[in-house]
């Protein structure tokens, strides 16, 4: 049967179409009429049109399908109204679910965040970590929130499986994590802080949603993290893979500082600030999560990480989004 996408014109979304369509499935994409749909198109994926905050719109694009992917979000941290991003976070999660439950969806795969673990500092975030009780970002919040959803779904008896991305990269890739590799190989960089990040990269995150579907367990979280990285260890590849000067470890009293008047001048350019304040604090913190229970319960196979970060320079390139020629597209 035909299996249903929100959010399917996104970053991860389009990663999750993609590998449904690797697979043979049947793909319906629910899109806004002001999305770019494209490429989905190219893909075989039927569009119809509507908006998760039309409850509606999602009742009648469920028709006929046994699989609802909600990765429908707005993703970043900055330039993001919190009463916008916790209502589309949340009311939008609240009628996906609900419509799913009218529908009698056989299965639901929730696409949330691994910054939703909320891991303390030093810590490794699994799936049963109990969350620290404060956030890092609007984001954050708004995530944790939408599980909250999800899970009271679950206790009415909607099969719901959700999935926990760690910081996606790959291809396409534009969001925090893109725009702070952009900036630091273009040179907009003055530094960077200790810490840690984990990521995975985006191919494995389409492939990942589609094993919770056939393998997950009802109510269960799976956490999608191929590396967890020391912030100057990833730099270190990027500088190799393309050729960019190293920058130096900044204090982070000095990178707080630096992002607080950058994000001002932000409010007057409108631009996106080399470093927002809440992607700060994200950093500072820092960002482990264990992908490993996807990998013994579902079958995941990560993408080795200067593998994926290779095929991510070299699309840069390819846009045109680099300054300079990267040293791997020789």
């Amino acid at each position: 049967m035909t299996v249903l996408v929100t959010g399917g014109t996104g970053f991860v979304g389009t990663a999750i179409v993609e590998a449904l369509q690797r697979q043979g499935s049947p793909v319906r994409v629910l899109a806004r009429r002001s999305s770019k749909t494209e490429h989905l198109q190219k893909l075989g994926a039927e569009i119809v049109y509507g908006d998760i905050l039309d409850k509606q719109s999602l009742v009648d694009a469920l028709k006929g399908c046994d699989t609802l992917y909600h990765a429908a979000a707005l993703y970043d941290f900055w330039g993001l109204d919190r009463r916008t991003l916790m209502r589309t976070e949340c009311e939008g999660t609240e009628n996906a679910m609900a419509a799913a439950l009218a529908a009698r969806t056989p299965k639901v795969v929730y696409t949330s965040t691994a910054l939703a673990i909320g891991e303390h500092k030093g810590e490794v975030g699994t799936e049963s970590t109990k969350h620290r009780g404060y956030f890092c970002s609007i984001y954050e919040a708004a995530k944790v929130a939408s599980e909250n959803i999800v899970m009271a779904y679950v206790d009415k008896g909607l099969p719901v499986v959700i999935v926990n991305p760690a910081s996606v990269y790959g291809p396409g890739d534009l969001k925090p994590s893109g725009r702070a590799m952009l900036d630091f190989v273009n040179g907009k960089t003055a530094g960077i802080v200790r810490g840690f990040n984990s990521l995975v990269y985006r191919d494995d995150v389409g492939a990942g949603h589609v094993l919770a579907a056939a393998k997950g367990k009802i109510g269960e979280r799976y956490i999608l993290s191929g590396n967890t990285v020391a912030l100057d260890a990833w730099f270190k590849v990027l500088c190799g893979l393309t050729g960019a000067p190293m920058k130096p470890l900044m204090p982070t009293w000095f990178l707080a500082m630096f992002a607080a008047s950058v994000e001002m001048a932000s409010r007057f350019t409108r631009r996106p600030p080399v470093l927002s304040w809440e992607t700060f604090r994200t950093m500072a913190h820092g960002f482990q999560v264990d992908g490993s229970k996807a990998v013994r319960e579902l079958g995941v196979k990560y993408t080795p990480f200067e593998d994926g970060l290779r095929r991510t320079v070299l699309w840069y390139w390819e846009q045109g989004l680099l300054k300079n020629k990267p040293a791997c597209a020789a």
